[in-house]
């Protein structure tokens, strides 16, 4: 194939970028890389297998899609920040700077603290709130009614902020869990490079594509377009393939990665590892999860374990491929966490056994292995020998089925339309979809009455 030129399309690769943090439907990303393809490229071959790819891509697409486009962000602390400007403003006469670029929430709490005399983690409203001899000395002439105001908003302050670091970390490995490191990308990494851009938005958007209600198995994220668009880059020399390993860590691919590259991404996935084997270490303390089956019940916290489950076997299976890529596989000999399995809804395990199907081989050899929060941090010794022989013990192969080696990546699926789903039903029209989630079919809840005659009214 002949060497292709270096393209640049800045304000494609924008909007590309712009993607990697958001949930576009991989036919929303394709219309952006066929609206950024460069006029009078030459080459048949890049013709046919980009072009005309992208646009059999769009055809069975809306226009529009019924799903959120954006991912839910932790919502901020703008209204308790305002709030406390307001009450110091009124009741000290002080004007308390609000956080500004580069300055964070505790910044402003601490300064919020130093204004009403208070330490940090003085919850204690008898015994650690000052009296009006200690408020005189430092200066504060106000009641004792609205000190206490200032002090439990203080103390409320405290708490949110302690919920939205929670609710932080739970984004960021949500993130990590749908598309891999690809939301850490600066445009610098894509910055002048078209293919590079294109590859890592579609393959992020085909990871992003939500859970289908079926047992068939979800689709794969390597699709034919996806394979155009990796051919391309690699015939495009000024590709980024560290930022490619982001997402995709294929043996390939991390070939063409320094040894400098590759040990910061093996840095970075171990340290997702860690951050993650702690939340699952909570969620697994506080849950009653049934580990012969792994199917939820009444107190689970599905959503939650879920997703920690997904974010650690997206560390695990890079970080794997990594370890793989470095020729250092002899660690796997002492250390090798394994899979942390997803809870299944009972409906989906019952139409699963209604086929005749049974428990997944691999819920068995989860059950069997130490869990793996206890072996990254060393309290339990889990290496390739142990997991090869819980994965002998129920039939599963250790390499294919990522257990003990890397994932081959190689097979190439068929692209799919992205389905307007439902809590998982496939809908024809986005707008039905629409009304349908208005109503609540399929939420297991009763449907909203009152909203069918409001729409059915004539």
């Amino acid at each position: 194939m002949p060497q292709l030129r270096p393209m640049t399309t800045e304000p494609a690769i924008l909007k590309l970028h712009a993607s990697l943090a958001r949930r576009d439907t991989p036919e929303a990303v394709a219309e952006m890389i066929l609206a950024g393809l460069p006029p009078g490229l030459s080459g048949a071959w890049l013709k046919f297998s980009l072009r005309s790819r992208i646009r059999q891509a769009l055809k069975s697409r809306f226009g529009w899609s019924a799903m959120a486009a954006v991912f839910r962000a932790v919502v901020p602390m703008d209204r308790q920040v305002a709030k406390a400007q307001e009450l110091a403003l009124l009741f000290l006469h002080a004007e308390i700077a609000g956080p500004e670029v580069g300055d964070d929430i505790e910044a402003f709490l601490a300064r919020f603290n130093r204004l009403i005399g208070r330490t940090a983690g003085q919850r204690n409203f008898i015994e650690q709130r000052h009296n009006r001899a200690a408020r005189a000395t430092m200066g504060l002439t106000l009641s004792r009614r609205r000190y206490g105001k200032l002090f439990r908003l203080a103390c409320r302050l405290e708490d949110r902020l302690a919920q939205v670091r929670k609710e932080e970390r739970k984004y960021r490995l949500l993130l990590i869990a749908k598309s891999g490191l690809a939301s850490d990308l600066r445009i610098e990494d894509v910055a002048g490079r078209f293919h590079t851009a294109a590859f890592v938005a579609y393959f992020s958007a085909r990871m992003k594509l939500r859970s289908e209600f079926t047992v068939q198995g979800q689709q794969k994220p390597f699709d034919d377009l996806a394979a155009a668009l990796l051919k391309a880059c690699e015939g495009d020399v000024d590709t980024n393939w560290y930022a490619i390993a982001h997402v995709f860590p294929r043996a390939d691919v991390l070939a063409r990665l320094t040894d400098v590259q590759k040990g910061a991404l093996l840095g970075r996935w171990f340290g997702v590892l860690k951050e993650t084997a702690e939340q699952l270490r909570i969620a697994f303390d506080r849950s009653q999860i049934a580990l012969d089956t792994m199917i939820v019940k009444r107190g689970d916290d599905s959503s939650t374990w879920n997703l920690f489950a997904g974010a650690w076997n997206r560390a695990r299976d890079h970080w794997i491929a990594l370890v793989d890529a470095m020729g250092m596989n002899r660690l796997f000999d002492v250390m090798l966490p394994g899979k942390v399995l997803r809870l299944m809804a009972g409906d989906v395990a019952y139409w699963h056994r209604s086929e005749g199907g049974d428990v997944h081989p691999d819920t068995l050899v989860w059950r069997d292995l130490p869990k793996p929060w206890l072996v990254v941090s060393g309290e339990v010794a889990c290496g390739r020998e142990q997991v090869e022989r819980a994965c002998a013990a129920h039939g599963v192969d250790p390499k294919t089925s990522g257990w003990s080696a890397p994932r081959p990546r190689t097979a190439v699926a068929a692209f799919k339309p992205t389905p307007e789903l439902v809590h998982g039903i496939s809908v024809e029209n986005p707008w039905l979809a629409h009304m349908m989630r208005r109503l609540g079919v399929y939420s297991g809840q009763p449907l909203r009455e009152e909203l069918l005659k409001e729409i059915l009214a004539p």
